[in-house]
């Protein structure tokens, strides 16, 4: 039996698609700027450990609320977390995949512009894809595989500088000093 669907606005989805991108290009900017400011460089690992702590903070949160009781809420954390170990180990390998993400990125914000970086991570999509493609037998419609390649396609747009592009003539151009002319 499928579940039932939950009928979400138009108006909310368009909101959430706002968020979502004004704080991905907040983040963006605001880490290039701390990684190329003249100011003492910060450890991204301690940043990237921050971060993931208040996560946890805040996941921890979110299940208390939910539970509604203390009993619940460790019933709840005895049963999903310790009780099944296997199932955290499982957990652990995307979760230190995704640091070691998180940290390349610090680098890679360090050394690229905030524009080129963002449009490169996108690339993470098309490798989604075949991953799903490759590893977990999944098949993708006509339209997913269009949307993939059209995705690259601007990935590889965006990056291409043709040496006549980046070079810009002006034909009005003046080498010397105009002369005086005074009479």
């Amino acid at each position: 039996m499928a579940a039932p669907r939950e009928n979400v606005s138009l108006l909310f989805k368009l909101y959430c698609l706002a968020v979502m991108t004004l704080v991905a290009a907040a983040y963006t900017i605001a880490l290039r700027y701390t990684r190329t400011s003249d100011r003492e460089l910060y450890f991204s690992t301690t940043a990237v450990c921050i971060t993931e702590v208040i996560k946890l903070l805040l996941s921890v949160g979110i299940l208390a609320k939910e539970t509604g009781s203390p009993g619940r809420f460790k019933a709840s954390l005895r049963e999903n977390v310790l009780g099944s170990p296997k199932e955290l180990m499982k957990l652990s390998v995307p979760s230190l995949v995704y640091a070691v993400q998180n940290n390349m990125a610090f680098l890679a914000l360090s050394n690229l512009d905030a524009a080129v970086y963002q449009v490169t991570y996108q690339l993470k999509i098309p490798c989604t894809a075949l991953c799903t493609v490759l590893m977990l037998n999944r098949t993708l419609s006509k339209l997913q595989w269009i949307s993939v390649f059209m995705l690259c396609g601007g990935v590889i747009l965006v990056q291409w500088e043709p040496a006549q592009a980046t070079k810009v003539v002006c034909p009005f151009a003046i080498s010397s000093p105009i002369p005086n002319f005074k009479s």
